[in-house]
């Protein structure tokens, strides 16, 4: 008995291809068991054998589902001889075939499709009728159960990267999850894209490369299209990127990357599924890195401030918990936003706390970092022979990241001392907040550590104050006097000057005007002082004196 056909308004039908079919329709973990057709070839409709093996009525272009009972040689080979005299687009098989079987579809040129096990034939086939019938409302139904299956591993705790993993293991595609400043938090490669990745990374991590209408965090809620298919220049590929949305902020983006061509509107439906489920992770991770920031904050606290008793190993233990290694050297680093004119309003602390968390997630096992008042208090171990020099280069990257994210400001951030040992990390920890106070009075546009601060610890000394400021006075009081009035450039190249070691070539270089143009200027500072710069003695008092006043400030 032949199936037939139920009555469908031609207009509302729309072929797909094998390859969307496949790809769109067909339960995940659907493969080509044999590859005849070309995989853009229409299937314009789904029919079920006969119980006995036989062909219902057919007018080419069909998705053939072969019942589980027809699983013989023979039996299969007749209907692969009659499948192919009617032109059936693919047949479809929910068990495994004989070899002389494949052989035959091979030889016939026939597409074969091997389904995975647990589905039922009527499902298959309403999947399929539903497709061709209603396309938008199939694909949907298809990102559900995407979607299912990921909370599914979301419920059981499994975290992001294995979600991501078999999320990549389902689509065929790469797939990268990155954080708001495009650091990348998982990522799960196919075997296929292992050659080209590395050229690819550089290039999905790039702000400049995000797209225009994605960078500006705060709108991307309020776009109507929350995912875009943007080309990767110079190569084959394409990313299609869809950010993660949550609490009304984007928190970072997900991307599917596959050869252009590899794309379907399916993609935009999972991707939008995927973004859902890893705002939820993201939260849950976040909570629960606040919950150990807290306690890791609270430890530290009690290193550095002396709050109650923690012995070597004590410390030790208590480091383990959050594997972190106590017995290495560590240097302390305080962060603390520099002001840069007189009522101006720096960011928040609770943003540079959030800046350095950014950037210490790169080396988590390395850092202890804790928000106190207005201070960001760092603990850091290096594996380098110069714990000092890894401390320099920390805190430039600290200060690199605050000027591109917050224009206009700037950190004074102080260095203290290796401490060997943690009974020297609250020594390691007053010698940092030293020098970032310093850092701060100087502003200073580079870290300062506790060893470079030399001379003005002791011009720090309250009870030289008055004697300093006398000193400074009395040598370059005319020269601030003039500054004050004509607000020329001659106390900015006395300071250039110093800088250069009274080198004039190297002095006009750094102001970057020409040497005759110094020559003037220093013939100005030596009117306005009545100081002879030749004098060994003159000038080492009125490089102190311009200390003096760089540390003490002009308003005293």
């Amino acid at each position: 008995m032949s199936r037939e056909r139920e009555p469908v308004n031609p207009s509302e039908l729309l072929p797909i291809t094998l390859d969307s079919l496949r790809r769109d329709v067909l339960p995940l973990g659907t493969t080509v068991l044999t590859s005849g057709a070309a995989p853009d070839s229409l299937v314009r409709w789904v029919a079920v054998t006969l119980p006995d093996g036989g062909l219902p009525y057919l007018e080419g272009g069909e998705a053939l589902l072969i019942l589980p009972d027809i699983a013989d040689s023979v039996r299969l080979i007749r209907l692969i001889d009659a499948a192919r005299k009617v032109e059936v687009s693919v047949l479809l098989t929910l068990t495994e075939w004989p070899a002389a079987a494949v052989a035959a579809a091979q030889s016939a040129a026939l597409t074969v499709f091997q389904l995975p096990d647990g589905f039922r034939v009527r499902d298959i086939e309403q999947s399929i009728l539903a497709a061709l019938i209603n396309r938008r409302q199939h694909l949907e139904q298809r990102g559900v159960q995407v979607y299912q299956q990921l909370v599914q591993l979301a419920s059981e705790n499994s975290g992001l990267d294995r979600i991501i993993h078999e999320l990549a293991r389902m689509i065929d595609k790469a797939i990268l999850v990155q954080d708001k400043r495009l650091y990348a938090e998982v990522s799960a490669i196919p075997p296929r894209f292992t050659a080209d990745w590395d050229r690819l990374l550089p290039r999905l991590t790039q702000p400049k490369e995000l797209p225009i209408s994605f960078q500006d965090r705060h709108r991307l809620p309020l776009r109507t299209t929350p995912t875009l298919l943007q080309p990767i220049a110079d190569t084959p590929y394409a990313r299609l990127i869809t950010p993660v949305v949550t609490q009304g902020v984007g928190r970072g983006y997900i991307s599917f990357v596959a050869r252009t061509e590899d794309f379907a509107e399916i993609d935009h439906v999972i991707s939008r599924h995927a973004a859902v489920i890893c705002a939820l992770e993201m939260a849950r991770a976040k909570a629960i890195s606040e919950i150990e920031k807290r306690l890791r904050g609270d430890f530290l606290d009690n290193l550095v401030m002396g709050i109650g008793s923690v012995n070597e190993s004590e410390a030790v233990a208590e480091g383990d918990r959050f594997g972190h290694d106590m017995s290495s050297p560590h240097v302390a680093l305080i962060l603390r936003w520099q002001i840069s004119a007189p009522g101006s309003q720096p960011p928040s602390p609770r943003r540079l706390e959030t800046l350095v968390n950014g950037l210490i997630a790169r080396r988590p096992q390395a850092i202890f970092a804790r928000l106190r008042e207005n201070e960001v208090r760092i603990f850091y171990a290096s594996d380098s022979g110069s714990p000092i020099q890894a401390a320099r280069q920390l805190a430039k990257e600290f200060q690199d990241s605050a000027r591109q994210e917050y224009a206009g400001t700037a950190l004074a951030i102080g260095i203290g001392s290796v401490a060997p040992h943690v009974a020297d990390w609250r020594s390691s920890y007053l010698e940092a907040v030293q020098a970032a106070d310093f850092a701060r009075r100087l502003k200073s546009d580079k870290p300062l550590y506790i060893g470079d601060l030399g001379i003005y610890t002791f011009l720090a000394r309250s009870e030289y104050r008055r004697d300093l400021l006398t000193l400074r006075d009395s040598t370059i009081g005319s020269l601030l006097g003039y500054e004050e009035k004509q607000r020329s450039d001659l106390l900015l190249t006395l300071n250039a000057f110093f800088e250069a070691h009274g080198n004039h070539t190297q002095t006009a270089e750094l102001l970057n005007i020409h040497r005759n143009t110094l020559s003037y200027r220093m013939g100005r500072i030596a009117e306005i002082t009545g100081l002879d710069l030749n004098q060994p003695d003159v000038r080492l008092a009125v490089h102190l004196a311009l200390k003096v006043h760089k540390l003490l400030g002009a308003g005293d």
